[in-house]
């Protein structure tokens, strides 16, 4: 373990950019149910960058409307609130991911690509939750923070953390057991630490720092199973790999049977044929290139 190494990703952290205010607002707004339209939007009309996404967003192909949306009165309306968090926070995301960008194209994009992926994926699962306790918008959005714990480390150490970075994706593993010996922290654990100082409600922490570990995670915390599924989903479409879920579900029990025996605990019951058909969503999702180019400007 590197001492040096630890100080510099907390000190990493605790100096990363906080959200903007436009984004601590609108999800103050979004996240309380006596909140009105008028309020989001006069929060979110001051920030003439984050209007022109969203309204960049709501006409794209991605939610495929019959007619374009014009002000941000109309998009709040037509979207709903939890559709405009989830396009102002993944803006937010985008541009911390943007910052680290120029030193490190290959990996950033790489990483950004795939948290965007698994949000999807995520979001496609808890679609089809059969008890609908876990809201597909705030799934997305933790999918799409998991792995921010990374970004961190990838900006407080590039060199020696690229090559570890690059490693994982190269064998399509995760080396978070190695990152605690190497650098004495793992990105689980990271991502969890800025949440914590972003304010984030718990199940967002919970899933950025425990999908890895979900069997480590607090009891009543099942967020961190659904993105540890949807992490998996994400890499196999995103390596070409043709696991079905039958495969797919055969392997997580050999390697993993505590994880399967938490789906029982939980009441998920996830069967091959519902991973089957989150692949298959995710795939069609996955064609969509628009899903990727939405926030490069």
């Amino acid at each position: 373990m590197s001492s040096a190494n630890t100080t510099t990703i907390l000190k990493q952290i605790d100096s990363f950019p906080p959200l903007p205010a436009t984004v601590n607002r609108v999800m103050e707004i979004t996240g309380n149910p006596e909140s009105s339209a008028n309020e989001l939007m006069q929060a979110i009309l001051p920030d003439l960058a984050m209007c022109a996404s969203i309204l960049k967003t709501a006409n794209s192909a991605f939610f495929g409307r019959p007619r374009s949306v014009c002000s941000i009165q109309e998009a709040i309306v037509v979207l709903g609130f939890q559709e405009i968090r989830n396009i102002v926070l993944t803006q937010a995301m985008f541009n911390s991911f943007q910052k680290f960008r120029n030193t490190n194209k290959k990996n950033i994009d790489a990483l950004w690509q795939h948290s965007l992926t698994c949000g999807l994926a995520a979001r496609i699962i808890a679609s089809h939750n059969r008890q609908n306790r876990h809201p597909p918008s705030q799934l997305y959005i933790a999918g799409l923070i998991h792995d921010i714990g990374k970004l961190i480390m990838l900006s407080a150490l590039p060199n020696s953390y690229n090559q570890v970075f690059e490693l994982a994706e190269k064998l399509r593993y995760s080396f978070f057991p190695e990152e605690e010996e190497t650098f004495g922290i793992s990105h689980d654990t990271a991502g969890m630490r800025l949440l914590n100082r972003w304010l984030f409600p718990d199940q967002f922490c919970f899933s950025a720092g425990y999908h890895h570990c979900p069997d480590h995670a607090p009891e009543g915390a099942t967020f961190p199973l659904i993105i540890q599924m949807a992490d998996i989903l994400s890499h196999i479409l995103q390596t070409g790999e043709s696991l079905d879920g039958k495969e797919l579900l055969e392997m997580i029990h050999d390697f993993t049977p505590a994880i399967t025996q938490l789906w029982v605990h939980y009441d998920l019951n996830w069967q091959a044929e519902d991973i089957d058909i989150w692949l298959s969503e995710l795939r069609a999702s996955l064609e969509d290139e628009s899903v990727f180019s939405l926030f490069n400007a």
